[in-house]
């Protein structure tokens, strides 16, 4: 090996040709690395034209000699450094052309003496040859040719250092373009390395680190291949690899390098080493040099094949019963059970399973995920089940037996009917998992309805109803009434699977009486809704009613385990855990918001609590905030008072031992510190955008409910600073889910920023939501946020909620010196958005 410090004027001087190999990736720089290059370059024509001798060092350039390379024809294949070579050789160009119009002989110039071997015939013509992807976009550069219709991000570089040297050509000054021209020439340093065997160029190639870009895992594996196709290595290339890149893309060729790893190695496979993986893969058809070629075009071959298979997973365009259950996959975002799905295909492919076998199989596999989200077993081993599964799925024996088998133990939570039926009456499906799924889930109960219509996840109109709607009016709190109590019965069944439909009038139904939402569900277009207007009222009997009606059809739909011998635990505990786990210092929650959160009840929560070891468990308490009678610790010999470990821990509590409600976690906030999906989709989709309701009526709804509630005094004050607020410029947002909701937001583009939530009942402070957006990112703003609302009398939001829903009465609203406080916040924080986002 040599290295030596060169310039672009030493590297491509005299009758040579340095080529990139096919196998190298395509032209990858974009606008930010040819602006930092820009500014490199710009920097050292400033201090050449201030007499300044300096240079900049720009990276490595590693050669090896090419195929046609020998004493009477200079070939050097660049194994790293084309990125930065390949644009610098665009400047060029773009120098070239810009310095035309005032120079003609410019074009001979900088072609002959950088850009061209003018006696060479034929592509040898050209001192820098490009791979495959990007050849004639560059031949068309230095040609001075129109690129055409090109995909190749050549014809982008050259646009951007057209602009640039527009931007900088002063005419004042006739020397800048050459300054310009002799920087990028001479004065970027770059280390020649020069190397004799493919070996070690190779692994200077993977060990290089610095200004280029990193290249991916598949970069390697394509670098690696085609450095052991030294005579097949074109064909190889034209007839699998680039049709196999074109079809599927830089993200999907990442993907199938993964997936063909896993179906060689089961678990035993790693995402990140990937690359190492598959040159394990390769080592013993590289060791037979005799037969090196045939086998890793056979390597590249069976990976042409499987790529197949991964365009239609990820694009199952065809009817057929697999492609539809494809879809279902895809729209779950199931990709983990890609490696299953693909050996699935595989085996069909081969004539080793049937179009049936397979489709039960799906059927199976789309069965585990429901029925493991409907009752609430985290999906973080997903991963791994189906990675273990895959190996298992060969030609020996039936497909579909092997992955209802597999599926089945039960430390996997793959739940059996009676589970899956109790978790559908009983569990809070609308915190499961995200939007898309939980609608998924409806969508297949609605298909057996016998639908003429199919529901279109797309449509955004279709969303999520509530059939007893998430905030109580006097009229449905008194149809619960006649049940027991009002709110724990709201509580229980409001997020129940028997409570949820799917709906085009989720904003007309609202929480409106039972009465007047039946007829609105009577005109819809979807067959599961006519059974809930068939319903004379809808309480508590209804709601089980229809959940175990579901439940007979979603067991008819999604079968279940086999069965795998003695039961294994009878719930998943892992979100509960978590949940308090992650509670802040100063903060407690209750048995009824655990129990909301996982789809449980209280009673049963505070069980598993008395006989388990559960971090925080202690900062569980009552529904009254008063630490429940049975508590104990679980080590027997333990005499503290848990309202003194409380105390010190920042829980406020008052001379009843309650504790302080602004200090409390709902199972929204639980939902939110564990980022649960819905609750990100909940804190984005409170406010109205453009769901066919006109603006008028969601005010007029919101103001209806907060006065109904609170009295004339609190709503007329709202109903003031919302006139403040929009006179000083902002805009008011009001809520479309079924709670009355409205908020002062600034607008920036199509993002809505909003400081306070009005809701009938409440003002919530939404960190949760601004900590994602600037300049509020910073927890110390936020913060200050938080320390100018406390100064309003009765304000006292705790600093443990400065990333969750820290609410206070609206009632205050009435207090003019709360009032005051409020809008000089809001007009503190429309200051600091405006400074974020700058003039204009």
């Amino acid at each position: 090996m040599k290295a030596n410090e060169t310039t672009l004027r030493g590297l491509i001087g005299g009758d040579k040709q340095l080529l990139v190999p096919l196998y190298q990736r395509p032209y990858s720089w974009e606008r930010g690395q040819l602006a930092t290059l820009w500014r490199d370059i710009a920097l050292q024509a400033e201090r050449l034209e201030h007499g300044r001798d300096n240079s900049h060092f720009l990276g490595s350039v590693v050669l090896a000699p090419g195929p046609d390379n020998s004493p009477e024809n200079s070939q050097w294949l660049v194994v790293d450094g084309q990125q930065r070579l390949t644009t610098l050789m665009v400047a060029l160009c773009a120098l070239r052309d810009y310095q035309m119009t005032e120079d003609p002989l410019a074009r001979d110039r900088v072609n002959e003496t950088h850009l061209i071997n003018r006696f060479r015939p034929g592509d040898m013509r050209y001192r820098l040859l490009p791979t495959q992807v990007d050849r004639q976009a560059f031949k068309d550069c230095v040609e001075g040719l129109p690129f055409g219709d090109t995909t190749s991000l050549i014809a982008g570089a050259y646009r951007f250092f057209r602009t640039m040297l527009t931007e900088v050509d002063d005419p004042a000054d006739p020397h800048d373009i050459a300054r310009i021209e002799s920087v990028v020439l001479n004065r970027l340093n770059l280390v020649q390395i020069v190397v004799e065997g493919d070996d070690n160029a190779f692994r200077i190639f993977e060990s290089i680190n610095n200004t280029g870009m990193r290249l991916s895992q598949v970069d390697l594996i394509r670098n690696y291949v085609f450095m052991h196709l030294p005579t097949m290595g074109q064909f190889v290339y034209d007839t699998y690899w680039l049709p196999m890149q074109h079809m599927l893309g830089a993200k999907g060729m990442d993907q199938l390098m993964y997936l063909a790893l896993v179906l060689d190695r089961g678990d035993e496979a790693q995402y990140n080493d990937t690359y190492r993986g598959h040159q394990e893969l390769l080592r013993e058809a590289t060791s037979d040099r005799a037969r090196m070629e045939e086998r890793v075009e056979a390597y590249v071959k069976d990976l042409a094949r499987r790529a197949r298979y991964l365009r239609r997973m990820l694009e199952p365009a065809g009817n057929s019963e697999i492609d539809a259950r494809l879809r279902f996959l895809n729209d779950w975002k199931g990709n983990t059970a890609y490696p299953v799905v693909m050996r699935l295909l595989e085996l069909h492919d081969a004539g080793a399973a049937t179009e049936e076998e397979v489709v039960e199989a799906q059927r199976y596999i789309e069965s585990f995920l429901v029925r493991r989200l409907v009752g609430g077993v985290t999906t973080g081993s997903l991963n791994r089940i189906f990675m273990r599964l895959t190996p298992e799925l060969t030609e020996d024996a039936p497909v579909a037996d092997v992955v209802r088998r597999g599926l089945s133990p039960a430390r996997l939570y793959w739940s059996p009917d009676e589970q899956f039926r109790a978790d559908i009456r009983n569990r809070a499906f609308y915190w499961q998992g995200r939007a898309a799924q939980q609608k998924l889930v409806l969508r297949r109960l609605e298909e057996s309805f016998g639908g003429k219509e199919p529901v279109e996840l797309s449509d955004k109109r279709i969303t999520i109803e509530h059939v007893l709607p998430q905030s109580l009016t006097d009229e449905w709190r008194e149809m619960l009434a006649q049940e027991g109590d009002a709110d724990r019965l709201h509580k229980e069944l409001v997020h129940t699977l028997g409570n949820l439909t799917l709906s085009g009038y989720n904003s007309e139904l609202s929480n409106i009486p039972f009465a007047e939402k039946r007829d609105l569900l009577r005109h819809s277009g979807i067959t599961m809704n006519q059974d809930i207007a068939r319903q004379e009222r809808w309480s508590r009997a209804e709601i089980q009613a229809r959940a175990d009606e579901l439940a007979s059809r979603a067991i008819g739909i999604w079968p279940g385990p086999v069965d795998a011998g003695p039961a294994g635990p009878s719930r998943d505990w892992t979100l509960l855990h978590s949940a308090l786990a992650a509670l802040p210092p100063g903060t407690w929650t209750t048995y009824g918001d655990l129990a909301e959160l996982i789809g449980s009840h209280a009673v049963p929560v505070g069980a598993h609590l008395s006989g388990t070891r559960v971090f925080n468990a202690h900062r569980v308490l009552n529904a009254a905030g008063q630490v429940a009678e049975r508590f104990r610790w679980p080590d027997e010999h333990d005499d503290r008072d848990v309202r003194d470990v409380l105390r010190a821990e920042g829980v406020r509590l008052n001379p009843a031992n309650r504790a302080d409600p602004a200090q409390r976690i709902s199972a929204r906030e639980l939902a939110e510190l564990l980022e649960l999906p819905m609750a990100v989709d909940l804190t984005e989709a409170e406010l109205a955008g453009d769901d066919g309701t006109p603006v008028g009526e969601h005010e007029q709804r919101f103001f209806q409910q907060l006065g109904d509630e609170q009295g004339p005094q609190t709503a007329g004050a709202v109903s003031r600073l919302l006139d403040w607020w929009r006179g000083r410029g902002g805009e008011v947002q009001f809520g479309r889910s079924a709670s009355a909701s409205c908020a002062p937001v600034v607008k920036r583009g199509k993002e809505m920023l909003a400081f306070v939530r009005f809701y009938t009942r409440t003002v919530e402070v939404p960190f949760a939501t601004l900590k994602r957006r600037p300049p509020f990112v910073d927890p110390l703003l936020r913060d200050e946020l938080r320390r100018r609302l406390n100064e309003a009398p009765g304000i006292d939001l705790p600093a443990a909620k400065l990333e969750l829903y820290p609410s206070f009465p609206i009632d205050l609203m009435a207090d003019e010196a709360v009032w005051d406080v409020v809008i000089a916040v809001l007009d503190w924080c429309a200051g600091r958005a405006a400074d974020e986002a700058g003039p204009g």
